[in-house]
């Protein structure tokens, strides 16, 4: 680990977004076409920062985007129309520029039990709307500093 580079102390704490798979990100085979995944993390990811303090508007009013650099996602079971799925949302580490989103889509059953379904690790560089690299904004910086302190969500 660099230096420069933070990690939350022991497990990561996650935000958790509940979603009913809509019609329109199945395909065909019934199942949520694989690029569409990342439709559901997006809105999940959006969540977490609003949840935060810290809504993606503010990074836009900035003129700053938060593009992803590097993604990993491990699918182990299908999603389906119309299944209720809780994303975990968390930033496994961050440094001054760039940071990485760890997520789970987990499918709720019934009986309230959670299958693990995916699991996706996206890197992201701060950037401004001109396309160069800029410091994470110190106010979202804080804010990921008292969130990580929290400990893992329930």
């Amino acid at each position: 680990m660099a230096k420069s580079e933070h990690r939350p102390e022991a497990s990561i704490p996650f935000h958790r977004t509940e979603i009913r798979v809509p019609l329109f990100e199945v395909d065909l085979g019934k199942a949520v076409y694989h690029g569409n995944y990342f439709h559901l993390l997006e809105l999940a990811r959006e969540d977490f920062l609003r949840c935060l303090g810290y809504p993606y508007r503010v990074f836009m009013e900035q003129q700053l985007h938060l593009t992803i650099v590097e993604l990993s996602c491990a699918y182990r079971k299908a999603l389906h129309y119309d299944d209720l799925v809780e994303i975990h949302s968390g930033v496994g580490w961050w440094r001054s520029r760039s940071l990485a989103f760890e997520q789970q889509i987990y499918r709720l059953n019934d009986s309230g039990d959670a299958q693990l379904c995916t699991n996706a690790t996206l890197n992201m560089v701060c950037v401004r709307f001109d396309g160069r690299p800029s410091v994470l904004p110190a106010d979202f910086v804080g804010l990921l500093q008292q969130w990580a302190g929290k400990g893992p969500s329930g």
